[in-house]
């Protein structure tokens, strides 16, 4: 089903509001662009129950490159093909579409869209529906920050920027028994564990094979309680969470 189709032109507009009254479970984005030229677009995705319940499926604005890798990871690829450089199927609701009631919508807003790049997004349709809807959470690491917890409780995907200030990752994961370990990695061994995980994470429309990407790393975060990030003075670091409900 197709919700948006924007061609490449000078007069495009940089910001569009999408609305969705049928239940679906992706969403396809479709760019004319590669992947890497994708910086500076957002994307923020709620429902909107008439009954005044509303739900963030992002919390706020979240980066349009993090949101294709937090909802790509694992079984999934960002791909291309004949029209455009950058294909993402893009799951927000497990095992079906997002149950809406009568009047409820799905809310899409995208922003710093490119004039001169082709946009494309479709909702794929479930046979059948689902209230298991995904969240996607930004957490930020100021650049005077050296040391920094965060809760991942509940969360399966995190991507991280690849920096190189940051000098050790811990891992706080859980055990039988209700006790846990404290392991540590740098992010070598990260983007080597990822790599192994998920071995293709994106096909070119040249027909290149990418493992990783240059500027982020896809982290499972299964059983996983706490995440520890240290690093020296100097640049933020950013990484988005995705809760599997």
């Amino acid at each position: 089903m197709e919700i948006f189709k924007q061609v490449a032109g000078a007069d495009n507009p940089t910001e569009v509001k999408l609305q969705v009254s049928k239940s679906i479970g992706t969403l396809l984005i479709a760019c004319s662009a590669d992947y890497e030229i994708l910086q500076d677009e957002t994307i923020q995705v709620e429902i909107e129950r008439a009954n005044g319940s509303n739900f963030e499926i992002t919390k706020g604005a979240v980066s349009l490159q993090r949101f294709m890798l937090a909802t790509t990871y694992g079984d999934d690829a960002i791909v291309s093909d004949d029209n455009y450089q950058t294909i993402a199927l893009c799951e927000i609701c497990r095992e079906g579409s997002i149950h809406l009631f009568e009047k409820d919508v799905l809310k899409v807003n995208l922003k710093n869209l490119k004039p001169t790049v082709s946009y494309e997004i479709r909702g794929i349709e479930e046979p059948t529906t689902s209230l298991e809807v995904y969240s996607y959470e930004s957490k930020s690491m100021a650049s005077d920050d050296t040391n920094k917890d965060f809760n991942v409780e509940g969360y399966d995907i995190a991507v991280l920027d690849i920096n190189s200030d940051i000098t050790e990752i811990s891992y706080t994961v859980a055990l039988s028994g209700g006790s846990s370990k404290i392991i540590k990695y740098d992010l070598f061994e990260l983007r080597s564990m990822s790599r192994s995980i998920d071995p293709v994470a994106y096909v070119k429309k040249n027909g290149t094979l990418k493992s990783s990407f240059q500027n982020f790393v896809q982290l499972p975060l299964i059983a996983v309680s706490n995440l520890n990030i240290r690093k020296t003075q100097g640049s933020v670091v950013n990484l988005l969470l995705r809760n599997h409900i």
